[in-house]
């Protein structure tokens, strides 16, 4: 038999494309979906491993992206376990739509995020096993979703990270965690002078106060920096993976817009929005996971809700050298608790 030349590319073309075949998993996905609801289109990038059909629902702070959490703990150990749901909430990320401010912003919200679970059970199946992370303001809108009792079934378990579920107290208690933190490090003997220049300052402000909450913040700002500068806490900087993340699978210009024209962490802020004497409704399985120096979001917050969930199963895990994104700075120990929650429950 005589083998041309393009037999033998032939026989090239198809061992290729055997081998191609060999290598895909159908249980690694890599979707983009959208979820379009009350005028929003928004959408959700699902990467990891679905052979066990456990899906983290990420629900990402104010003025971020879910993209910008794909990186490091998540990459390097979640997606390898679970298929990771990364969502730009409405007026956030890569969402788009025409509508108008509504007079409740949390409640569209929280009827957004219910939206985006029916379409992930619609498309992956029923039977999917959903865990929810709430980041910072996404601790408010995910508390928001599971003290109606009616949802919690939806859900296998809750991690809240940093969670801002109650703005008030949050702000009474941002004061008083940076008096305690500056007398620490004055007992500690670093920068003594500077550090009692800071205490001055944070004395004089009301915690309560509209015209005080900026000042409030440069001194949280300059607290952060001298702990960072004196090893007390992990730097937690944009790494080269994230900075992709919002450069090119995001559009940065988009995302900033958008994001003047919905703030719902301003709204909460200004109604003192608070579902802490709600979260005794809360039955499922709450995994807390707090900064020990969060100024933002004080873990004063992970005790009282630890202390007022009505679920039996519940932990608080404080990290000892973060702030606010114990996920970036310190991520073998956070890959570590959420591995150890959704494995035990899935």
């Amino acid at each position: 038999m005589k083998i041309t030349h393009y037999s033998i590319y032939i026989l090239f073309l198809c061992i290729m494309l055997l081998v191609s075949c060999a290598k895909e998993d159908p249980d690694m996905l890599s979707d983009t979906i959208y979820v379009s609801h009350e005028g929003a289109d928004m959408p959700a990038y699902i990467h990891g491993n679905a052979s066990e059909k456990v899906f983290l629902l990420v629900v990402h702070g104010a003025g971020s992206l879910g993209l910008g959490f794909r990186t490091g703990a998540f990459t390097a150990e979640l997606e390898k376990r679970y298929a990771v749901v990364y969502w730009d909430q409405r007026g956030q990320g890569m969402s788009q739509g025409h509508y108008s401010q509504p007079d409740d912003v949390i409640d569209l919200m929280a009827k957004d995020l219910l939206a985006l679970v029916a379409v992930l059970r619609h498309k992956y199946g029923e039977d999917i096993k959903l865990f929810m992370m709430g980041h910072s303001w996404g601790g408010a809108l995910s508390a928001a979703v599971l003290v109606d009792p009616v949802n919690q079934p939806l859900f296998k378990g809750w991690i809240e990270v940093d969670g801002a579920h109650d703005f008030q107290f949050a702000g009474t208690a941002r004061r008083q965690l940076l008096l305690s933190i500056v007398e620490e490090q004055i007992l500690l003997g670093y920068e003594p002078d500077t550090w009692e220049e800071i205490y001055k300052e944070v004395s004089n402000l009301d915690s309560l106060s509209d015209d005080d909450y900026a000042p409030m913040l440069d001194q949280a700002q300059a607290v952060v920096s001298l702990l960072v500068e004196s090893g007390a806490v992990e730097p937690s900087g944009v790494s080269s993976e994230e900075l992709y993340r919002i450069v090119i699978d995001n559009n940065p210009i988009n995302w900033k817009v958008s994001a003047l024209f919905n703030r719902p962490f301003i709204y909460a802020r200004d109604i003192g929005y608070s579902v802490t004497q709600e979260l005794f409704n809360i039955r499922i399985p709450t995994l807390l996971l707090w900064g020990k120096y969060d100024i933002s979001v004080p873990p004063v917050l992970g005790y009282d809700a630890l202390r007022r969930l009505g679920t039996l199963d519940k932990k608080l895990v404080i990290f000892d050298r973060s702030v606010h994104h114990p996920y970036d700075t310190e991520p073998d120990k956070f890959a570590e608790e959420v591995i150890q929650f959704i494995d035990r429950l899935k």
